[in-house]
């Protein structure tokens, strides 16, 4: 393609962007690496490194192969309402999944597909099935590339994370994501314009027995940026981020204000690469959000994205992850909260076949109509690799929050424990 045609698909792009009123916080990336437009592409570690020898071979047909797993759980919450009393249940879970994957030399194809359902024996009004979807390609366009990846949610919202309501039953929610990039290589140079659309729909609860409606959470979010690198070294890049952000609120409560909102974002920092012993990708920056209804007041805060790995080993991997953003808020009348967390991730290959990890994090939540949340999570696991078909997992997982938002309809504290054997199953 030449300079010329790629400048002006540059500029539609962009102007694409500036006109979108685009999106707040786009669709956690919850998906399998492998498919185009959702991976997260994280510094390889001792537990995402690739065992040829410890996994089962993908089934092949012509150009596509196929992943599929099965896993099987069985564990106790001690807290599965996640309030100050104590409510324990033992546990079940089921997750089967599909990858689907192309080994072409150019293009690529990939698709996931993965459904989970948890019986809580003691806690039966507590059980769930989620499921998930997504499908994204690249087509190689000269030196550029052009990503398309669509997908599709339906989860319910974990009374453990900060800001969720203090329900009676988990809270349904769905998701319909749609997304495109194109990246722009200019020798060390490149850029990638690209644009989101996502629609969030919320099903209703109860709180304390009384009818809880949700369908004011609904909304369409459109997010629109551009990525800038410039690599003075071989994996070393310099990085500009900038995007704009839009919501439009589909079902509001007629007693209450908008939360209809626009805002825009730019980080700047560095993706650097040694291809051995460190990886880091660093970002920070500001962001501004401006609200249709003038009882919100304008925020303006600091933001950051960061991600660090350090391979001390062959056999030890030690991962920090760190997010500081302006999220929407669950409650009513509150228009969103900034949110800070900050994780360390320690994996040691202990054996061959044993693999060891240990987590410990933060996070804070400081609503924008005031109150706050805080918390803090650990875990420990190991994981025998039984064979190429099977391995097994012990987990233990703490999970505590202390504080509230302002209508006090979030955690006031608790600590949950979570312990889980799982059986994963290549088929």
């Amino acid at each position: 393609m030449r300079t010329r045609e790629r400048l002006w698909l540059c500029a539609i792009a962009l102007s694409l962007v500036l006109l979108q009123q685009a999106l707040g916080a786009g669709l956690s990336e919850i998906f399998a690496e492998g498919v185009p437009g959702f991976g997260t592409e994280p510094g390889v570690t001792v537990q995402s490194r690739v065992r040829p020898d410890a996994e089962a071979p993908p089934l092949r047909e012509g150009p596509l192969q196929a992943i599929p797993r099965l896993e099987e759980s069985i564990g106790y919450d001690d807290n599965v309402l996640n309030g100050a009393s104590r409510k324990g249940s033992w546990l079940i879970g089921t997750r089967p999944s599909l990858l689907l994957g192309s080994n072409w030399t150019r293009d690529a194809f990939g698709a996931y597909f993965a459904a989970g359902d948890t019986r809580y024996l003691g806690q039966p009004r507590q059980n769930r099935t989620d499921g998930s979807a997504a499908v994204g390609g690249t087509l190689d366009i000269g030196e550029d590339k052009l990503t398309i990846g669509v997908a599709h949610l339906s989860q319910h919202e974990d009374r453990s994370d900060l800001n969720a309501l203090a329900s009676d039953r988990p809270v349904v929610f769905r998701v319909d994501d749609a997304r495109v990039s194109y990246t722009m290589n200019f020798g060390r140079w490149s850029l990638m314009p690209e644009a989101n659309v996502s629609s969030w729909h919320y099903g209703d609860t109860t709180i304390l027995g009384q009818y809880a409606r949700q369908a004011y959470r609904d909304r369409t979010m459109l997010r629109g940026g551009a990525t800038l690198r410039y690599e003075f070294a071989p994996l070393r890049n310099l990085v500009l981020v900038t995007r704009a952000i839009g919501q439009q609120y589909t079902s509001p409560l007629p007693s209450q204000p908008s939360l209809n909102s626009s805002g825009y974002q730019a980080l700047m920092g560095l993706d650097y690469d040694d291809d051995t012993l460190w990886r880091a990708r660093v970002l920070v920056g500001g962001e501004t959000r401006q609200f249709a209804a003038p009882v919100y007041r304008p925020r303006t805060a600091a933001i950051a994205e960061g991600e660090l790995t350090w391979n001390p080993t062959g056999m030890t991997t030690i991962r920090g992850t760190l997010t500081r953003t302006i999220e929407d808020a669950a409650q009513e009348g509150v228009s969103g909260f900034t949110y800070t967390a900050g994780k360390i991730a320690i994996d040691h290959e202990l054996f061959r076949s044993v693999l060891l990890n240990a987590s410990a994090g933060l996070r804070h939540a400081a609503f924008l109509q005031g109150g706050v949340q805080t918390g803090e999570t650990a875990g420990l696991g190991v994981s025998w690799l039984f064979n190429r078909s099977a391995r097994v997992s012990a987990t233990y997982d703490l999970n505590t929050a202390r504080g509230a938002g302002p209508l006090n309809t979030g955690a006031t504290g608790y600590a949950r424990d979570l312990a889980l054997l799982t059986v994963r199953l290549g088929l």
